[in-house]
Formats: structure tokens, sequence, C-alpha cells
């Protein structure tokens, strides 16, 4: 019973964990909604933050970056990484990454100025 029920507490661990990426895809989008109304143009922040590496472990969100000038800060630390880059479609898509089970395979996500939450990796990866 156990060799069937621990696996699947995990993967439902796991899952938990990663709505917190596209969660924050939603605010990210709507942060940069408001930014391109106000300021005339979207804001880009191509380099994925806080860094290009997610993992297992949480991370604290970057100060000094982009999004700093977008007005948006994710509340305590982060187990995803995150950026926004230029569409010609849609003015803007955030990008959002994460790999909670420490495989090396990362769960990607994006969504533009739309609103349409994209899963780009199968929901089994994490």
């Amino acid at each position: 019973m156990g060799a069937i029920g621990v696996p699947n507490f995990i993967a439902l661990q796991y899952r938990a964990q990663r709505v917190a990426v596209p969660t924050n895809l939603d605010g990210i989008r709507v942060a940069s909604i408001a930014f391109q109304v106000a300021h005339g143009h979207v804001l880009v922040e191509e380099i994925p933050r806080p860094d290009a590496f997610p993992g297992q472990k949480e991370r604290p969100g970057k100060q000094g970056t982009r999004f700093d000038e977008l007005g948006w800060r994710p509340e305590g630390t982060v187990r995803g990484s995150y950026a926004i880059a230029p569409s010609e479609t849609d003015g803007f898509v955030v990008k959002g990454f994460c790999d909670l089970d420490g495989d090396g395979t990362q769960a990607q996500f994006r969504v533009g100025r739309s609103g349409e939450m994209q899963a780009l990796t199968p929901l089994n990866v994490y």
C-alpha cells in the first residue's frame, strides 16, 4: 500500500507547489498590462528571475531587476523563474518554469496579454 501511496502523495505535493507558477504569471501579466497602459510601452525582462535554474529549493525574489520597475514582487520565496518577452501577436508574453522534483526537466508555462494560460510541458512534469 505504501508503494502506491507515497509516490501519489509526492506527486500531489509537486502539483500543489507548481500552482504558484501560473498564479505568479498571471500577476506579472496584470502588472505588465498596467505598466503598458501607464507608460505606453511593454517592459521586457528576458533574463529569468530570480535565476535561470530553478530547482527544489525556494529562493527569494531578486531585487534590482526590471520586475521592480514593473511593480511586481512575489510574496515571500519562489520555486519558479519568470521572464517577460516581446510578442508580435500579443505585445508581450510572460514565461515561467520550475523543476520541483529536481530531475532536470522543467515544467514550462506562458501567458500573453489576453490571459490564456498555456502549459508547454505535460502536466506530469514538475
